[in-house]
């Protein structure tokens, strides 16, 4: 796997999303990509603004031309501050359909956005139509929390063994060599509660315990075997652990300190799907550090 050609970097103005975009521009210059910042300008949401104020009270400028210059500014800011050419793109419409579309049609490698921002950002990955972007877009994404730009020192890579999976933890491996990795398998004991209620005694659940755990282990070698062919990465601590996939990941994240997640987007069958799914939901939701979202 090669290093993003093009980085696309998605910005409201707000402050989480400038310095995603910071982040971004770190990562284009670390790897000499091409960097995009875009701003998406949301026609319906400001033809309810002027409905309900008086826009007019406030600005003699039209939102769309303030939007385009913060734009050039900011671009012009960051391309200054690290160093690098930065390409603006000025969108309107709905960000999920937009931003989706310029991936595309750019071909970008990555997307890089922020959390909690003041309109869009916070309606692609935390809102009511929550992560529409990361399900249609076939790129990693990356969520940035950190307040500085900078490379990653710690990664706990957390897998399903799906090949979404896979691909984030190669990317993360090549692109980041340099930091300690682990990587994380949650395994659990199917309907083990229904299996107790059904009459299974503790010797019986410690087989398939055992079993479960033999599984995980094996599993996790051969995916890390996959992941290192071919690849100049070191060897990341492999970890198969009990409990659910959340909070195996969280545990280890505060043990060791790490500052990116890695998870994938997709499971494999449409049961894993479902489940990762909400496993991916609560990591974007309360993970104090970066996640990257394999494609």
């Amino acid at each position: 796997m090669t290093a993003p050609q093009t980085i696309v970097a998605a910005t409201d103005f707000s402050g989480n999303a400038n310095r995603a975009v910071r982040q971004a521009a770190y990562l284009a210059k670390s790897w000499n990509a091409r960097l995009i910042v875009v701003h998406v300008f949301n026609d319906s949401a400001w033809a309810s603004l002027r409905a309900v104020y008086s826009m007019q009270a406030w600005t003699s400028q039209e939102p769309l031309k303030t939007a385009e210059l913060r734009l050039e500014r900011l671009c012009r800011e960051i391309g200054e501050e690290f160093g690098i050419q930065v390409e603006s793109e000025m969108l309107r419409g709905r960000a999920s359909q937009q931003i989706g579309e310029l991936v595309a049609a750019r071909r970008a490698g990555m997307l890089v956005v922020g959390e909690h921002g003041e309109n869009w950002v916070s309606d692609v990955v935390l809102g009511g139509t929550a992560l529409k972007v990361l399900e249609t877009t076939s790129i990693p994404v990356l969520l940035v929390r950190r307040s500085e730009p900078g490379t990653y020192s710690d990664i706990v890579i957390a897998t399903d063994f799906s090949a979404a999976a896979e691909r984030g933890a190669r990317l993360a491996l090549e692109r980041f060599p340099a930091a300690n990795s682990a990587m994380v398998h949650a395994w659990l004991v199917p309907l083990e509660a229904s299996l107790r209620m059904g009459g299974a005694q503790e010797p019986d659940i410690e087989r398939c315990r055992e079993r479960e755990f033999a599984q995980a282990g094996a599993g996790l070698e051969a995916f890390a075997q996959s992941c290192r062919a071919g690849a100049a990465a070191g060897s990341p601590e492999l970890l198969a652990l009990h409990g659910s996939p959340a909070a195996v990941v969280f545990g280890q994240v505060r043990a060791r300190g790490a500052d990116l997640i890695v998870i994938g987007k997709h499971g494999g069958t449409a049961l894993d799907e479902r489940l990762l799914g909400s496993v991916t939901q609560n990591i974007l939701y309360h993970s104090e550090c970066d996640v990257l979202l394999g494609a």
